[in-house]
């Protein structure tokens, strides 16, 4: 990684957080401990006077004296100065003579340019082939005349916004269109991070157009929502006026592309393509029906993500990253509302071709997030019993404590010291009790009420009852299995299918459920397990069985570590329903993390495997 991108990555991080560790930053440099203080000592030189980045203890955070200052470079400036012993700005300047250049570019005249050897050369454009390898442009190499660039003209233009403008100073443009965008920006609500693209857009249009290299097409997926905008039919009489230019439709359309990112000011909500954008939910819901088996509410889903899905399928289109404020947490918080986000997200990606940023996961994840623990009644609040012995005018006043302190969430049932015993106290999720109670089962948590009115006590219990709840997964069977080497992954498969069935715990057809599934999907994901799961008409259980390899296993789909094997009851009730959402979490928590997968790979039986998902909270 070249020094100067290394800097903006420490700055990108250190803006975005309060304050990071060392090792946090190496984690998401990727760097030894070294390399990162180095980079750090190195970048607050170049920042003198402008911000430091100050360590306290093991921890590092920004402190920024001159905020305008600190702007520019966040901009690019460090970039912009730079010269030629840096081998991203070498990259920069090649693709830029490849972009502007009407013929072929000679090796030669690029050593002699950049001032270095024609192995360097070499070296640079392999480089720069490999960052540019997901653009539709090709780099053709021909004996005797040199290199050129082909591709179309989107892409192109593409190229030189995100590899080259940021390394040379804005030229081209005259003080007052400056001003002018500048103006735009500040009206807009646009955000800070897209008024330099715009800047960038603006300036490689009009010299495109004015080299004659023209738009033919936009990809069908863009849709410009501020084209009948006022301020924007200013802004290309301004530039046509100003330039001596005519810009097309197409023209103004690729202009406009920064305005429609995010949500602003300019946008006309009358624009939104509603058929285009379900056509898009409906592939990314196909997906995650074919991998996954979950039940989600697709119209008012929709409903929720259709602002952010119309922003994204753009920023798709023109490869804008959004800023990541998370940095893994989201995957941590709730995995496997993640995982449904990365299965739909890359069947969007299929569709635009495109490649998804991991940022756009973390953002999609809340919306699924929402829709699977969406309560859409009463009966589906966590129900609650309280038992009191003191009659219910000690019992009113505990309700509206636990109400006050716990919020809406809940549903209170009261009982009687006569009245309980009577009744299953097990179905409800917490019970809350001034007295000692019998026939409760060890998994319904259980908060005997000694300080009511003390309002830290009573959270913590309540999360201490969650945390029992999250691991009380009670009508779940779980097998092992130790996978062979030497047979194929149906093979395996196949074993721990024909383990279930000769326990009677599948049907009959279970078998050709999960072949058929997997046909149509792989079940095998990136983070080495494999998820084949299908409905059991046979059980009222859920039957998880863990096949183990005792080394990480190639297919053509991907490697595998872990089969985890899921036959799912094919009626379920409310409470099953929140139990398999508990241990889709689980799991994914689990694939999620390496080092717990590390764990779990070493585990040999169902013994020891049972231990180990007990110490891990995994089950109760």
């Amino acid at each position: 990684m070249a020094l100067v991108n290394r800097w903006y990555q420490i700055l990108q991080l250190l803006v975005t957080h309060k304050e990071m560790t060392l090792t946090e930053l190496q984690k998401q440099l990727s760097m030894s401990p070294q390399t990162v203080r180095k980079s750090i000592d190195t970048l607050n030189d170049e920042l003198m006077n402008i911000a430091l980045i100050v360590q306290c203890n093991n921890h590092f955070h920004l402190e920024i004296q001159q905020h305008d200052q600190f702007d520019i470079v966040m901009a690019g400036s460090l970039k912009k100065q730079s010269d030629f012993n840096s081998s991203s700005k070498r990259v920069a300047y090649i693709i830029k003579r490849l972009i502007e250049a009407d013929d072929f570019v000679l090796m030669d005249d690029l050593s002699e340019e950049l001032g270095v050897s024609r192995g360097t050369v070499v070296k640079d454009i392999r480089n720069m082939k490999q960052q540019i390898g997901t653009f539709t442009v090709k780099v053709i190499g021909t004996p005797n005349r040199g290199m050129q660039i082909v591709g179309n003209e989107f892409d192109l233009r593409l190229l030189h916004i995100y590899y080259v403008q940021d390394y040379f100073e804005e030229t081209f443009l005259t003080e007052e269109t400056k001003n002018v965008l500048q103006e735009m920006v500040s009206t807009s609500g646009m955000i800070k991070n897209h008024s330099s693209l715009l800047q960038k857009a603006v300036s490689i249009v009009l010299q495109r157009v004015l080299t004659n290299n023209l738009l033919t097409d936009l990809p069908d997926a863009y849709t410009n929502y501020v084209q009948q905008h006022d301020q924007l039919e200013q802004l290309i009489y301004h530039l046509e006026t100003t330039y001596n230019v005519t810009l097309s439709q197409l023209e103004q359309a690729f202009i406009s592309f920064p305005f429609n990112m995010n949500a602003i000011k300019l946008r006309d909500k009358h624009l939104a393509n509603d058929e285009q954008l379900m056509s898009y939910f409906s592939a990314m819901m196909q997906k995650i029906y074919g991998a996954l088996v979950v039940d989600i509410d697709e119209e008012q889903l929709f409903g929720e993500m259709k602002d952010h899905l119309m922003y994204m399928i753009n920023r798709l289109v023109f490869r804008v990253e959004l800023q990541d404020l998370f940095y893994g947490e989201i995957e941590k918080q709730y995995p496997f509302a993640y995982e449904l986000a990365k299965v739909g997200a890359q069947a969007l990606g299929e569709k635009l071709y495109r490649e998804v940023p991991t940022v756009e996961y973390s953002y999609l994840a809340f919306y699924f997030e929402l829709a699977l623990r969406r309560q859409p009644n009463e009966k589906s609040k966590k129900e609650i019993a309280v038992v009191c012995s003191t009659g219910k005018g000690t019992a009113l006043i505990i309700r509206r404590q636990l109400e006050r302190v716990l919020g809406p969430e809940i549903q209170i049932t009261h009982f009687s010291e006569e009245a309980y015993e009577k009744s299953d106290l097990n179905k409800y999720f917490a019970i809350f009790t001034t007295i000692p109670l019998k026939n409760v089962d060890e998994h319904t948590p259980v908060i005997q009420l000694t300080n009511l009115f003390n309002d830290t006590w009573l959270r913590k219990e309540w999360k201490r009852a969650e945390k029992v709840r999250a691991a009380s997964i009670q009508q779940l069977q779980i097998k092992y299995q130790l996978l062979s080497m030497d047979a194929s992954y149906i093979e395996n498969l196949s074993t721990m299918i024909n383990v279930l069935r000769q326990e009677e715990l599948i049907d009959e057809q279970f078998a050709q459920r999960i072949f058929e599934r997997e046909a149509q999907y792989s079940t095998i994901f990136e983070s080495r397990i494999a998820f084949p799961h299908t409905t059991n008409p046979a059980s009222t259980e859920i039957i998880l069985s863990v096949g183990i390899f005792p080394e990480t296993f190639q297919t053509e789909e991907g490697s595998v570590e872990i089969i985890f094997l899921l036959a799912i009851p094919a009626t379920l009730t409310i409470r099953k329903e929140r139990e398999l959402l508990q241990l889709y979490d689980q799991l994914f928590a689990v694939a999620g993390n390496a080092e717990l997968r590390k764990e779990l790979c070493q585990q040999r039986e169902l013994s020891s495997l049972l231990t180990w998902m007990k110490r891990k909270g995994i089950i109760a």
